[in-house]
């Protein structure tokens, strides 16, 4: 079975234009109700090489659009406009020097490879960072899958997210995705992840009582053509 080495490509100037689509929910449960707060974005970014070397690349991120719901809170929403800068290398470890990502579940629209091959059925284990680059408890579980039925051009991985190493036994699996690549290129083309995790706190009058929130997204993430 062939063995691919995958390395992101990068070239001066380029510009690549992609729609987040992200819906989902923000339920609350509390001794005294419950309530739904929905979540309903289109966001349209652009990342362009404005820097860059056989090894790395400096890459602007903008958000040049956001279309949400009417119900949710504005001040809450991605900026239209906000430029963030994050450097990555030829493996995709990504680091963001100014503007602390432009969105909230930035580090999902990139991937990380490991150094060595890959060939269809290996999975590889990677430590989630929050957009400071510090490491965060949650690891996400990768397995190359092989060529897009559809478009030889694209290669296609699945990703499962959890609250801790997997090997761990008292780790969950929190959210499930694809990731898919363009060959000739050398960059994400689109990305498809469900994420579900929930939170439960003291109510601080009487912390035998409980407070659950409970977040579920679903992120696309897809090439547009400009």
């Amino acid at each position: 079975m062939n063995k691919y080495l995958f390395r992101y490509g990068f070239v001066n100037g380029k510009e690549i234009f992609y729609r987040i689509a992200i819906t989902g929910s923000v339920d609350i449960t509390a001794p005294g109700g419950s309530m739904s707060n929905p979540v309903k974005i289109d966001m349209y970014i652009s990342q362009k090489i404005i820097s860059c070397d056989e090894e790395q690349a400096v890459v602007r991120v903008r958000i040049d659009n956001v279309v949400a719901d009417p119900r949710m809170s504005k001040e809450h929403l991605p900026k239209i406009g906000v430029d963030s800068i994050m450097q990555i290398d030829r493996v995709g470890n990504v680091r963001w020097m100014d503007g602390a990502a432009a969105w909230q579940g930035a580090e999902h629209s990139m991937m990380r490879f490991p150094e060595e091959p890959l060939e269809p059925g290996d999975s590889w284990v990677q430590q989630v960072e929050d957009v400071s680059g510090s490491a965060t408890p949650f690891h996400t579980r990768y397995r190359f899958n092989g060529f897009d039925r559809k478009n030889r051009q694209l290669m296609v991985f699945a990703t499962e997210m959890f609250t801790a190493h997997p090997d761990d036994p008292e780790s969950e699996s929190m959210g499930r995705g694809t990731f898919s690549f363009d060959l000739e290129e050398n960059w994400i083309h689109e990305t498809s992840n469900r994420i579900v995790y929930s939170y439960r706190i003291p109510v601080p009058e009487n912390p035998a009582l409980k407070i659950e929130t409970k977040t579920t997204l679903n992120i696309d993430m897809e090439r547009l053509k400009k």
